[in-house]
């Protein structure tokens, strides 16, 4: 996942970028998994402001690092962090 999310984030301009969230939140299967997608959706977007504000683009390579450590983190959440997700216990 993380692979393809940096090559959206490095490939993609932000309307580009906005598109593809959209198509995930459209076709979403389920009510959790709209809400997940559109916060996961605002996140990306918000990172591809950031990044495309910033003097030097990092590589594809870097992004994909960062966000494999960021799914890790995510994935690894407290308890109390993952019921306030609405994920419930490990």
């Amino acid at each position: 996942m993380a692979r393809q999310l940096a090559q959206l984030l490095s490939g993609s301009d932000l309307a580009e970028l906005t598109e593809v969230v959209k198509r995930w939140v459209d076709t979403a299967v389920s009510e959790r998994q709209r809400q997940q997608y559109m916060e996961m959706g605002r996140r990306i977007l918000e990172l591809k402001a950031a990044l495309s504000e910033g003097a030097a683009q990092p590589t594809r390579e870097e992004l994909e690092l960062a966000l494999s450590m960021m799914l890790a983190l995510a994935q690894d959440a407290d308890p109390d962090t993952r019921k306030r997700r609405g994920e419930g216990s490990p």
